[in-house]
């Protein structure tokens, strides 16, 4: 009689993995906010890091090397409708860990690419900072 009323030590393993699985199975059926995952992999994982700052004077442009290795920063410029002398071309090393900020705009005076403004303030995430390097192509956007 005892028997029927506790459970065998299979039946509660198999409950267990059941739940288990259902815990599985609902944490993969929300949204990607309710999950914490995002549909792009993680910036930070990035060999080259590009931060921009389109609303400034000057407009600044950073390059961060996140490689273990010297990089060589290759060309800088806008993602919307570049400038006629876009992108501007460069052969500059970066060692490891290190980062770089360029300028452009009427008060740009340290690693100047241009002192006219290069990025377009009215199209929001439309425009941005493109970099090409040694390691590949790297962008950011207005925000």
């Amino acid at each position: 009689m005892l028997s029927r009323i506790v459970p065998s030590m299979t039946t509660i393993a198999v409950g267990l993995l059941l739940a288990t699985l259902l815990a599985l199975a609902l944490t993969m059926v929300g949204s990607s906010m309710e999950r914490g995952i995002s549909a792009r992999p993680a910036e930070a994982a990035s060999a080259v890091g590009v931060t921009v700052g389109c609303y400034g004077n000057p407009e600044v442009t950073r390059v961060k090397n996140n490689t273990n290795h010297r990089i060589t920063i290759k060309s800088v410029g806008s993602i919307y409708q570049p400038r006629s002398n876009e992108p501007f071309h460069m052969s500059r090393t970066l060692r490891a860990g290190r980062s770089v900020a360029f300028e452009s705009g009427y008060d740009a005076n340290h690693n100047t690419l241009t002192n006219e403004y290069i990025y377009n303030n009215d199209v929001g995430g439309k425009e941005g900072a493109r970099v090409s390097t040694s390691v590949g192509r790297f962008a950011d956007r207005c925000g």
